[in-house]
């Protein structure tokens, strides 16, 4: 090998060593420039931004350094082509049995960079209101009012429906709905229900709470009640309070929840009258029989 093409030899490998150190002190300091000023309000987002700026230096230095060992045994490097398209093929057919995961990696990736959903989200996912506690490359863990926490695909995430309570503002409605007879005065039962969503101290004066007739049953009118509260994580309690509420304030005002009367005839018996209480948000009473 003749003087220059040494001299261009040594020049290539010194500056390809001094490319690799460089760029591995670089994604250090862009590691922790990253953690400083994104990870402290984003989490999920730093975390992916800097796995991602590690799996670009690492594919960055595996280039260099097979440039190095191409520069100085060409020989080898022809030998290490081989290996690389073998190992390139074997990589395919691994890529294609973990494509759901990399499918989920990149829709952890929509999901973060298109802030459709962030950690400390109040989301419903599949009929449940949970708080988004974290976002990872491949999955989405939520926590339950119960406590429990799940880990959703991020792939689940992005395809499907999900209420975010958190990207406007966190107002959502508790809803009760109650049926009372024909006998009894739909205004009192409306004024019932609009009382006792007043007076609980969780629910807002603005959007005044409201009630809707829904329809006409066999037995009763059907009401639904509309009070509107900023916190979806306790609308089961508030619920679960309003109806409480409703019935005493049904007390109060003689509004009747219905009991439909029903005639059965048994063959060979006397006609027996029996009652069974219409089901409503006030729940369900055993069946009386009148003889």
């Amino acid at each position: 090998m003749d003087p220059v093409s040494v001299a261009v030899t040594v020049g290539t490998v010194v500056f390809l060593t001094i490319a690799i150190i460089v760029l591995y002190k670089a994604t250090k300091i862009a590691t922790e420039i990253i953690k400083e000023r994104v990870g402290k309000n984003k989490p999920s987002l730093a975390s992916i931004l800097i796995l991602l700026l590690k799996i670009s230096t690492s594919v960055a230095i595996i280039v260099m350094v097979y440039s190095v060992f191409k520069t100085l045994y060409p020989d080898i490097a022809l030998t290490i082509t081989n290996f690389a398209v073998a190992a390139g093929i074997l990589g395919i057919i691994f890529g294609l049995a973990a494509q759901s995961s990399l499918g989920n990696a990149i829709a952890g990736m929509i999901l973060v960079f298109s802030q459709a959903v962030k950690v400390g989200d109040m989301v419903e996912y599949d009929g449940e209101v949970a708080a988004v506690e974290d976002i990872k490359l491949t999955h989405t863990i939520l926590k339950l009012r119960d406590g429990r926490k799940i880990a959703i695909p991020n792939s689940n995430m992005l395809n499907s429906n999900i209420v975010n309570y958190s990207m406007v503002d966190e107002l959502v409605a508790a809803t009760v709905i109650v049926g009372i007879s024909y006998e009894s005065n739909p205004d009192n039962a409306i004024k019932a229900m609009i009382e006792a969503a007043r007076e609980h101290p969780k629910v807002l004066d603005k959007p005044p709470p409201q009630v809707i007739i829904t329809g006409f049953g066999d037995f009763s009118i059907n009401l639904k009640l509309l009070a509107w509260i900023n916190d979806p994580w306790i609308k089961p309690i508030i619920e679960s309070d309003l109806t409480w509420a409703i019935y005493e304030k049904f007390k109060k005002y003689n509004v009747e929840i219905p009991y439909p009367r029903r005639v059965i005839i048994m063959k060979g018996e006397k006609q027996v009258e029996a009652q069974k209480p219409l089901l409503t948000s006030m729940g369900e009473k055993t069946v009386e029989e009148v003889g």
